[in-house]
């Protein structure tokens, strides 16, 4: 069947810009030019500070640009004005001017420019115009631009969201150098391309990418109505070069008999492009460097920088408030004491105010140093429409003290307040609570749902901390499944995030968690995987962030792969029995409900029946550790003693 033009809806990102003549720079260029501008790395972006910053989104960087008093907009209009329209933006232009609706992301103006003066946008945040063929819903250069994490939490405006659902309407979708990871489109793709037909996707091939945009719209899949276009052989006369998304499409336009572009302007797609970046406004830029620096999870240089600020008239209340929200977000234990005193304060006018956040700080405090009573207790009468902080915090308790779906149940309903109360690190932190409850209740598929869907886009734009997390649950994921190399390979990359910003307590989960993947390697290398998680344990250092040092519940983690390693791989069943039961009074239901596991799996070992099993059984039930149940039932229903199968979780 013949694609005619008005059958296309088409669907423009930042990669379609990136060929010759256009030349515009993808945001990783962006950013790396701000990072520069602002002294936050060399000339050569490298190592795990690189790394810390390379997967978070373009909307909290200049969201932090704006914090610290850079003004983006004139800048991103000077970057992205420059160049000329290339072959594709010809092809999309043509089949707008043939029938083809066209939406764009992108800010430039290229297309309008390819399609002349009878090519007409409508740009938000004006409402999107009836008769017009290109829709700018992110605005357009020299207007409004939707460019920071809050502006994008507000969400597709009703408005647009129900001319988006009408254009897509049985026509034939075509995305050309999109991601897909706009978090005001990402939570409606796939409900709004079910009226669509077929979509094609012109992009460059990613195994990664590719994953994701197969879950974004997931119903296209299912229905096996998604194509991810492939790379096409590069025309005859280009230079050589690898895929070029770009191309692809206009090859596909001339293919089906749409739209064609002068050869000599499609030969220069493969040209190298050479962006140019004019300076930032305002320099010089020392308000911004802590913003930026805490952003990445720089805390100590963040400290250092605002310090620096104090002496300057000009930025002192900037550089006090900045110092007084780092020790909110980053105190320990004398900062719980010293909120207690809060407690004084007359619970009216603005005192009441300040009296509840500084409860709600304490509680925070109290979470991150394991006292996980004193959260519960004070979180006892939350409603619906409690702070999201809140709730974040009752799901943390109760996932290590208490119910594990309860936690989960409490992290919906966080992950709920906070996208109402539009707070970006809220939203990511909602997200990584729920998914981690759901994968130790062993609701796998649930818990890779929530991965993929909340906690990976949303930590983008939260804080780097929040992606290292995110790389963190993806490891234990990958232990489940037995992937022991996959595991490894996620958790080496949350350590490099959190060790680029000195989170010793993020650094611990993952060496701890690491121990289970030497395990599943056969034990190898496991005496020096314990021997690091000691050393830093003791490890001291004011330029280090650590909340809860020597905390209990690390501690039994810890002991308990000591005990599995010794049952399993050095077969030192006295040792193994000496850990088990050191655990098995554990004020962690989850902790003693293995270390009961443990007992009984040398009880049956030993030809004793396994009645700590019963024990295990009991509590696992309890707290919904669908894990521990079923390797405590088939302890109980095996015929005899035997070796019982080695135990993993993280």
């Amino acid at each position: 069947m013949t694609i005619e033009a008005r059958d296309l809806f088409l669907f423009v990102g930042a990669g379609a810009s990136r060929s010759v003549p256009a030349g515009l720079p993808m945001f990783d260029a962006l950013r790396g030019q701000i990072l520069r501008e602002l002294r936050l790395v060399g000339g050569q972006s490298d190592g795990s500070r690189a790394g810390a910053w390379a997967r978070l989104a373009p909307e909290v960087f200049m969201l932090a640009l704006s914090r610290g008093g850079v003004e983006a907009a004139p800048w991103l209009n000077d970057v992205l004005g420059a160049g000329e329209p290339n072959a594709a933006h010809h092809a999309v232009a043509r089949l707008a001017a043939a029938g083809a609706t066209v939406w764009t992301v992108n800010f430039d103006d290229l297309i309008e420019r390819a399609g002349g003066p009878g090519l007409v946008a409508c740009a938000w945040p004006a409402a999107p115009a009836d008769g017009v063929t290109l829709l700018k819903p992110h605005g357009t250069l020299g207007g409004k631009l939707i460019v920071d994490a809050e502006a994008v939490l507000h969400g597709l405006p009703a408005a647009w969201e129900r001319r988006l659902r009408d254009d897509v309407a049985g026509r034939t979708v075509v995305f050309l150098g999109y991601r897909g990871f706009d978090l005001d489109f990402q939570p409606i793709w796939d409900d709004v391309l079910a009226a669509a037909g077929d979509v094609l996707w012109f992009d460059l091939p990613d195994p990664d990418a590719d994953r994701h945009k197969r879950l974004l719209l997931a119903g296209k899949e299912r229905a096996g109505r998604l194509h991810l276009r492939p790379p096409v052989p590069l025309p005859a006369g280009a230079p050589p070069g690898g895929p070029n998304p770009s191309w692809d499409f206009v090859h596909w336009c001339r293919a089906e008999g749409l739209a064609d572009v002068d050869q000599t302007l499609v030969l220069r797609l493969f040209e190298r492009p050479k962006p140019v970046f004019p300076r930032l406004p305002g320099a010089p830029y020392e308000r911004a460097r802590p913003v930026l620096q805490g952003l990445l999870g720089e805390i100590t240089a963040a400290r250092r920088s605002y310090r620096a600020l104090l002496a300057r008239p000009a930025h002192a209340v900037h550089a006090v408030r900045g110092l007084v929200e780092l020790r909110l977000n980053h105190g320990g234990r004398p900062l719980a004491w010293t909120l207690t005193l809060a407690r004084l304060l007359p619970p009216v006018g603005r005192l009441a105010e300040a009296r509840r956040f500084a409860a709600a700080k304490r509680l925070a405090v109290l979470s991150k140093t394991g006292n996980y009573r004193a959260v519960l207790k004070g979180t006892a009468g939350l409603t619906a429409k409690s702070l999201s902080t809140l709730w974040i915090l009752r799901s943390a308790a109760l996932r290590s003290s208490g119910s594990l779906d309860a936690a989960a149940e409490a992290a919906a309903t966080a992950w709920d307040r906070a996208r109402a109360e539009r707070h970006p690190v809220r939203i990511a932190h909602a997200a990584f609570q729920r998914t981690l409850a759901l994968m130790w209740a062993d609701r796998l598929d649930e818990a890779r749902a929530c991965l993929d869907q909340h906690l990976d886009p949303y930590a983008a734009i939260a804080a780097n901390r929040w992606v290292a997390w995110a790389d963190f649950v993806r490891g234990g994921l990958a232990v489940r499944d037995g992937d022991a190399d996959a595991a490894a390979a996620h958790f080496r990359r949350s350590q490099d995030r959190f060790q680029a910003e000195a989170l010793d307590d993020g650094v611990a989960s993952v060496l701890v968690a690491g121990l289970a993947v030497l395990r599943m390697g056969g034990g190898n290398g496991f005496e020096e995987g314990l021997a690091e998680v000691e050393r830093l344990q003791r490890s001291r250092g004011r330029q280090r962030l650590r909340y809860a040092r020597n905390h209990r519940f690390m501690r039994h983690a810890v002991l308990l792969e000591r005990a599995e390693y010794a049952r399993v791989h050095t077969r030192d069943a006295d040792a193994a029995l000496r850990l088990y039961r050191s655990v098995a009074g554990s004020p962690y239901p989850l902790h003693a409900a293995q270390a009961h596991l443990g007992l009984a799996m040398l009880e049956a070992e030993h030809h004793h029946p396994p009645e700590r099993a019963h024990t295990a059984l009991a509590m696992a039930t309890r707290i919904g550790a669908r894990r521990h149940v079923r390797h405590a039932q088939a302890l109980l229903a095996a015929p005899g003693p035997a070796r019982a199968p080695e135990f993993f979780f993280c």
